[in-house]
């Protein structure tokens, strides 16, 4: 069972108080608190590089179809969305990761998941299992094929829009992290890393199930802060300089990485089901 410190969930409930105040809710602080925690209770905290799974490449590019599984049980256990996904059990989550990393045509090798085949290819598994997607944002500076194109709402991903995803019940939240290696001139993405959003507080902070961890890990951590980058940060990004200031820098026990990489919020995708 997951706790946390008296001092930390007396945070957590004056920054949910805050939110339903700031978002206009009639809904108490304690109601939206309950929200928050039932949707880190029933998230699943798979680790996408289980040895029982098998996955390709031993799982290092099933970020994206974990963290969107994830999800997925989410709304299946706390909707009782029945044929949404083959179960809610390990071996079921198993199957399912397969099935999403071929509807988003996961690179197992080198590329991973990208934002726009995501889109497509949840879109189709929800479809194949007789459901609606209620509602499919993007916020992200990569681009997305024409069909996609009306589910992108910005490039750089907003705070307000973030956290009213994150504290909706019925709205599942996907953050995809860039890496980024600096150089003498500029830095340079080399590959990225999804996660599923399970919770948050004040000062910018989420709870994060991080399926690069093992259960266990991710069960102590999943804090991840964003901090606002209100300097240049120049990219070359295929022969292409971009500055990624204004987008969120993020660091964190859930989020591990390099002390020579910064870790940017490329992406960010919320989705929900008609019920």
């Amino acid at each position: 069972m997951n706790t946390l410190p008296h001092a930390r969930l007396l945070s957590h409930l004056r920054f949910a108080a805050t939110l339903a105040f700031c978002l206009g809710s009639p809904q108490n602080a304690a109601l939206v608190a309950q929200q928050l925690a039932s949707k880190e209770k029933l998230t699943p905290t798979f680790w996408q590089r289980d040895p029982a799974a098998g996955f390709e490449d031993e799982g290092r590019m099933h970020c994206a179809p974990t963290s969107v599984s994830d999800g997925l049980i989410y709304l299946s256990k706390a909707f009782r969305m029945r044929n949404l996904v083959p179960g809610t059990e390990h071996i079921d989550q198993i199957k399912l990761i397969r099935e999403l990393a071929e509807e988003f045509h996961t690179d197992p090798k080198v590329g991973g998941t990208n934002p726009d085949k995501l889109l497509t290819g949840l879109q189709n598994y929800i479809s194949s299992k007789d459901y609606e997607l209620s509602h499919l944002e993007l916020m992200t500076w990569r681009g997305v094929s024409n069909s996609n194109e009306k589910f992108k709402k910005g490039s750089k991903p907003q705070m307000p829009w973030i956290q009213s995803a994150v504290s909706s019940e019925n709205i599942v939240v996907i953050f995809n992290f860039g890496w980024y290696h600096e150089t003498k001139d500029a830095h340079i993405r080399k590959g990225g890393h999804w996660v599923v959003v399970v919770g948050s507080g004040p000062d910018n902070e989420f709870t994060v199930h991080n399926p690069i961890l093992s259960p266990e890990k991710q069960a102590d951590n999943k804090s991840v802060k964003l901090t606002l980058l209100e300097e240049d940060f120049v990219v070359n990004e295929h022969s292409k300089e971009t500055n990624m200031k204004g987008y969120y820098e993020g660091e964190g026990s859930g989020l591990p990485h390099g002390d020579t990489v910064t870790a940017i919020l490329d992406a960010v995708i919320v989705f929900g089901i008609k019920k």
